[in-house]
């Protein structure tokens, strides 16, 4: 059966900020599959959710609304090859992440999922010291505005957080303890490919980096991810994975990460058995 490589561009709600960079690391991703000998097509997430799929395709997916998603699993069942599936990417969604990451048994801040309704219920944060900075993160989607993600110290500032949080009409938020170190970007492909850069421009040690390269793939093989990047704290030897995200911008890596996407790509069509459409 051939199949045709299609790249699905996130939703620009989902993308502040990005919307430039998303796009040009799915570009890159369809134009390296192109010269493997794929025939390519770009879609945004409105088309495929209108028109879906007309044969079995490579779905680059970028995509992460319910409608989107729900659309997406659709085609996997008929036949197309996901990445990431649609599954995988709602296990991204902060409702199910932290879970997912202490699932995985990597280094992770404790973390839980509490409601913002009044009256408060903050047992699932017993595990968590009241008294320390946190930081509070809307439990769905990762932050869409700059108040998506608020830092607060204390029992107080928590539950005025949560009653801003209330006010937009945000019902779940993530509460993580915070931790204290060198924030670093890492991305990965598969068990293939990793980088990790720190975001102040500071050196990340070899054996930051292979411990952390490790941890990271260990929890993308929990999630389900193909195509992944997050954020950790690193501080000396040790870190703690404090964020996940299924297909970032890879802004920092694009050209080498595109390549290894599509290596990684025409791996998983090999593996299937499919055959390469012919390009266009």
């Amino acid at each position: 059966m051939a199949i045709h490589a299609v790249g699905i561009y996130r939703e620009p709600e989902f993308s502040p900020g990005k919307v430039e960079a998303d796009a040009a690391i799915i570009d890159a991703s369809l134009a390296e599959l192109r010269a493997a000998g794929m025939r390519i097509i770009a879609i945004d997430a409105a088309r495929f959710i209108s028109e879906g799929l007309s044969e079995p395709a490579l779905v680059l997916a970028m995509c992460q609304s319910e409608r989107a998603l729900s659309r997406l699993a659709a085609a996997e069942k008929s036949g197309a090859l996901a990445i990431n599936s649609a599954l995988a990417i709602r296990n991204c969604y902060r409702d199910l992440l932290g879970a997912g990451l202490n699932h995985a048994g990597v280094p992770t801040p404790e973390g839980a999922v509490v409601r913002t309704a009044r009256p408060f219920d903050l047992k699932p944060l017993r595990a968590l010291d009241l008294s320390a900075p946190m930081y509070v993160k809307r439990g769905d989607l990762h932050a869409l505005g700059p108040h998506d993600v608020q830092r607060v110290e204390g029992l107080e500032q928590l539950e005025a957080t949560l009653l801003r949080f209330a006010r937009r009409n945000v019902a779940l938020v993530y509460v993580q303890q915070e931790a204290i170190g060198d924030v670093v970007k890492f991305y990965g492909v598969g068990g293939e490919y990793f980088a990790a850069v720190s975001e102040a421009g500071g050196y990340v040690t070899d054996g930051a980096k292979r411990a952390l390269g490790h941890a990271a793939t260990e929890a993308a093989e929990a999630l389900g991810l193909e195509v992944w990047g997050g954020d950790a704290v690193v501080k000396g030897a040790d870190f703690s994975i404090i964020d996940f995200n299924d297909w970032p911008s890879f802004s920092r890596v694009r050209a080498e990460a595109a390549k290894a996407i599509a290596r990684r790509a025409m791996r998983l069509v090999r593996q299937q058995g499919l055959t390469v459409g012919a390009s266009v």
